[in-house]
């Protein structure tokens, strides 16, 4: 083989390695009523991933990226296709909830199973945001983590620069959506006010959990 077929076989691979990363997501993507071309939305996450070197960052950058340039690319592509921002971002966010469900499913019928749910959700996601919204990309600080409330800030949200990086500061809301999954799924149990003021160009972000009321 030569030495130039050896570099366009190289190229291949390392596009089909870097769409198999986002495929697991974009199997889930469902837009009601609306054909949408999830091989240019694949190809496009592609490019993007390249672009940022996407290879060669850290396990938990990797995370980020897999996510928000799911999210960026999906909707530029919903977005040609004339589908509004809010279905898009309804679609977006189920399918990403999908991808994440099998590592709930378990958490929340431990959950449901204990005498209190909601201490038991405290202790069972608060490692999972401490891992995910680290200090460096985050300034993560938890404020109160009881069986009566639990609320954490953060003053920096990887995302949010991400997209305002790119020019879309419309996307930061649908990472906010996927942030908000965890409690999508446990909303007979836990109560959530949210303030998000990254969306506005702000510097805040927190999370105000409260146990269900009867």
């Amino acid at each position: 083989m030569s030495e130039e077929n050896e570099k366009d076989t190289t190229i291949i691979e390392t596009r089909e390695k870097a769409g198999k990363r986002v495929d697991p997501i974009l199997k889930y993507l469902d837009v009601e009523n609306t054909e949408v071309d999830k091989n240019v939305i694949r190809e496009k996450f592609i490019d993007i991933w390249e672009y940022e070197n996407g290879d060669n960052l850290s396990e938990e950058e990797q995370h980020m990226s897999l996510i928000a340039c799911f999210i960026y690319n999906a909707h530029n592509v919903m977005d040609e296709a004339n589908i509004r921002i809010d279905k898009a971002r309804a679609s977006i966010t189920s399918a990403l909830s999908k991808w994440t469900e099998p590592s709930r499913t378990k958490l929340i019928e431990e959950e449901k199973a204990s005498e209190n749910p909601f201490k038991t959700f405290v202790k069972n996601h608060q490692p999972q945001v401490d891992d995910s919204y680290t200090w460096r990309h985050f300034l993560l600080e938890h404020k109160k983590a009881d069986e009566k409330q639990w609320v954490y800030k953060m003053k920096k949200c990887w995302f949010a620069e991400f997209f305002i990086r790119f020019g879309r500061v419309d996307y930061i809301q649908t990472a906010c959506e996927f942030d908000k999954i965890p409690w999508e799924n446990r909303k007979e149990y836990v109560d959530l006010k949210l303030t998000n003021l990254f969306a506005n160009l702000g510097t805040l972000c927190q999370f105000d959990y409260k146990p269900k009321k009867e």
